[in-house]
Order: structure tokens, then sequence, then C-alpha cells
């Protein structure tokens, strides 16, 4: 079982005290996963919401475009860290591709479905996820665009 201690680490759940962990701490499942295991694919229904108890993760953009390329990997997501925000904004569908990246991870996942309806009964409870969760977007957002910008410099010093 998820431990509350973990839970009040999650990016996501700062700030909630021992009851809101707790509800949550029911709805949780543990997973294992093997390196290289796809956890779920781009497009497909978004149907939980994942943190990482041990190892890591890959998110990837599995295009025909990025085939092959380095440029697949947007972002690593380790320990403590969430992911899988598409099952709980519409249209409930993942924008990327999950991988196995270490050699064993281990997730907790959350039912959405179970989690929107905590949310619906506490308000306060999903206002202060909701809000953890957008900041916590805005900050990989931003990790992300860096990473971008500094690729195109690195491009255009090559080819100057």
């Amino acid at each position: 079982m998820i431990s509350l201690d973990f839970l009040e680490k999650v990016e996501i759940f700062k700030g909630l005290n021992d009851d809101q962990l707790a509800v949550i701490q029911s709805c949780c499942e543990e997973k294992e996963f093997q390196r290289g295991d796809k956890l779920f694919d781009e497009g497909e229904d978004a149907t939980h919401l994942y943190m990482m108890t041990g190892g890591e993760v890959d998110l990837r953009l599995d295009s025909p475009e990025t085939e092959g390329s380095d440029e697949r990997t947007l972002s690593s997501i380790s320990e403590t860290m969430a992911f899988g925000r598409s099952s709980l904004v519409p249209p409930y569908k993942m924008t990327l591709s999950c991988y196995c990246a270490s050699r064993v991870c281990r997730v907790a996942r959350v039912d959405s479905k179970k989690l929107l309806e905590l949310f619906e009964k506490d308000t306060r409870l999903g206002y202060s996820v909701m809000s953890n969760l957008a900041t916590v977007m805005s900050k990989r957002f931003h990790k992300l665009q860096n990473k971008i910008a500094k690729r195109r410099g690195e491009e255009m010093m090559s080819n100057w």
C-alpha cells in the first residue's frame, strides 16, 4: 500500500492534510514495469493519474517524424513526480507515450474517474490538486521551452 508519507511528497498533493491524503491513498494501486515496457500509448484514453514510486519513465512523442531520433523523449519522470495529467482534463486522451526507462520502475496509479468524483465531493481537495497540477505543468512547459531553445541555438551555431 502506498504510504501517506509518500503521497505528501508527490508534487500535486503538496499541502493536503492527512484526511485528504488518506482518501487518495484508498484509490491507489501499485504497478511494476521493466525497462522498455510501455505504460501507455499516445492517443489512448487517459484513465489513470500516475505517480513514480521508484525508477524512471520517459514521456515520448511516438510519431513517424521522430522515429529513431533522440528527440522522441520530451521529459523524464522520477520519484514523487506525477504524470498522466490528461486523465484529469478534457479530452481525456494521452498526449504522449510513456516507457519504463530504468531497469525496473514502480508507479502508483489512481483511477481518474474516482479522483474526479473525490474532487466533486471535496471541492477544496479538487482545487488544491488542480492548482498544484497547473503549477507543475507550467514548470514543465518552461523547462521544455528552454530545452527547445537550447537545441535550436545549437543547431544555428553549428550551421553558421
